[in-house]
């Protein structure tokens, strides 16, 4: 599936080397593929070490690439990846009929969140946004509008994950599902009023709720929901297809829309999330690892082992395939509208470490302040920081 552009190795062992994220999802389908891979190309050997989900988000590439060829990245790096040339732009390896038939068949932007200044930086192997998500035993019909997430919290049965990390994505994909996607204008990241409709719905729903919500991260709620009867609802949590598919070990999960302003308004704004997989430029087998990224993007992969080892496929093929919706509990259908209207953060080089700062605005804000204008003061000059610095450094 790729050119051929470089000097072609001789048959001793090419040994490469990839990171993944600590959890059955993103490492479980990884080992997996290297495996298959390996069945077929005996001359390759591919080892996956993981690293944590948090690191996933904010540790940053250019570091990893100095020990790992192979790389799972979220989107918001692409820019900071092109600019320092720390991957390799795969449009220059992969024929142009391969990466126009992935981006015709990905979910939502999951290709073209990869793809930055003319370039694809990553090919998208794993689909993923914010959505609700409910225990189905436990209560029918999830709350449409954000008040109405209110009023649930205050039966103790919601459980958001409002970490510093998925607290900043909340905020982003709230503010989003009310029509002020972010950046707001060069001066202001966030439009004020929604950001302080956010902020205030987050904080109720905190105080309402058990108080280690405030630690939890997405997949630490949904272990929880899962397993055991104390919760029965989240409005905003990346979903995992892990928990929905039918031989998950814990109940069953359900996922669908975000909430929305107000009923008669279509969910819309929910953070795309998923996973890239790149290749380091100082990687000394290019080739073959631009083979194999290929080869875990495939759609016939994508729709069979990625799926079976546990992973969440990036491919209309699995996406479509009525079989594997079954199996995943409707995972894909009751996500594939939250996905084709998801909002996608931006990916400029200095976004990653600006993303970096905006989630230490969270770190105690519950506990300090009940001023909602004030984390937004703070996130303005960051954002006004952010663009005086990229003045300085291209002056």
């Amino acid at each position: 599936m790729s050119r051929r552009r470089h000097r072609a190795l001789p048959m001793s062992a090419v040994s490469l080397r990839g990171s993944s994220w600590d959890h059955p999802r993103g490492h479980l389908p990884m080992l997996a593929t290297a495996a298959s891979y390996q069945e077929q190309h005996a001359e390759v050997s591919i080892e996956w070490v993981p690293r944590s989900l948090k690191n996933f988000g904010v540790q940053s590439v250019e570091q990893l690439v100095g020990e790992f060829d192979l790389v799972l990245i979220d989107h918001p790096h692409i820019g900071a990846m092109a600019a320092s040339g720390c991957v390799l732009a795969l449009d220059e390896f992969v024929e142009p009929s391969v990466l126009a038939a992935l981006a015709e068949s990905s979910p939502g932007n999951s290709h073209e969140s990869y793809a930055y200044g003319g370039h694809q930086w990553a090919l998208a192997i794993d689909a993923a946004c914010q959505s609700s998500v409910r225990r189905p035993d436990l209560i029918d019909n999830a709350p449409r509008t954000w008040d109405e997430v209110v009023t649930l919290s205050e039966s103790g049965t919601v459980l958001w994950p409002l970490c510093d990390v998925d607290s900043a994505a909340s905020m982003l994909s709230i503010v989003a599902s009310l029509g002020h996607p972010s950046p707001e204008s060069e001066d202001r990241f966030v439009e004020r009023e929604s950001g302080r409709f956010a902020l205030a719905t987050m904080r109720a729903v905190a105080e309402s709720s058990d108080p280690r919500c405030l630690s939890m991260n997405p997949i630490a709620v949904l272990e929880a929901l899962s397993s055991a009867d104390d919760f029965a609802y989240s409005p905003l949590c990346f979903c995992y297809v892990n928990y929905s598919r039918l031989d998950s070990p814990g109940q069953r999960l359900a996922y669908g829309d975000v909430p929305s302003p107000a009923r008669g308004t279509a969910p819309r704004g929910a953070l795309l999330g998923g996973v890239g997989l790149a290749v380091a430029a100082q990687c000394s087998a290019q080739r073959e690892a631009v083979d194999y990224a290929c080869f875990v993007a495939a759609p016939d992969v994508q729709r069979g082992l990625y799926f079976e080892a546990g992973g969440q496929p990036a491919h209309h093929a699995a996406w479509a395939d009525l079989a594997l919706d079954r199996d995943a509990g409707g995972f894909f259908s009751g996500l594939a509208q939250t996905m084709s209207r998801s909002w996608t953060r931006p990916r400029e080089p200095d976004f990653a470490a600006f993303q970096t700062a905006f989630i230490e605005l969270f770190a105690d804000w519950y506990d300090r302040s009940t001023d909602t204008d004030s984390l937004l003061d703070e996130l303005d000059e960051l954002y006004r920081r952010r663009h005086r610095l990229a003045r300085e450094s291209t002056s």
